[in-house]
């Protein structure tokens, strides 16, 4: 993976996950853990919420993560937008990533100890990379 996504994807933990059904999209600011190969966001949510049925109805994302919490040097925004497919969670996997996301972000205590809370997986399958208005870049991954 090119190095620039995994800076941005590891400095940030904060993104845009776009979602659809019946041809509604739906946006949604969402805290995420990355995998340590780079290519899988976790997050949590309820499964009742609009976005967790949305994809349970179509699997196919948009994920938008930018560098507005931590600006280059140069001032530009660096942004990616990724394309992706939600994978729900064995059970045995949650609890260590559970963990982890209580640790690292204590302010999701309330969504992590709902019932009804569910974590699950977004595999980035490609990208769109834009470095200030123009430069941009785009591949599969």
């Amino acid at each position: 993976m090119l190095a620039k996504l995994e800076t941005i994807l590891r400095e940030n933990s904060l993104c845009v996950l776009c979602t659809e059904a019946a041809g509604n999209p739906y946006c949604s600011l969402m805290t995420y853990l990355l995998s340590d190969d780079h290519r899988t966001l976790y997050l949590v949510s309820t499964r009742e919420s609009r976005k967790f049925k949305n994809l349970q109805a179509n699997p196919r994302v948009s994920v938008l993560v930018d560098s507005r919490q931590h600006p280059t040097a140069g001032g530009n925004i660096v942004s990616v937008t990724f394309a992706g497919l939600f994978k729900p969670l064995a059970e045995a996997e949650v609890l260590p990533i559970k963990t982890t996301f209580a640790g690292k972000h204590p302010e999701l205590g309330e969504i992590l100890n709902h019932p009804d809370s569910v974590i699950f997986a977004i595999k980035l399958t490609s990208y769109l990379l834009l470095d200030g208005p123009v430069a941009a870049d785009q591949g599969e991954l």
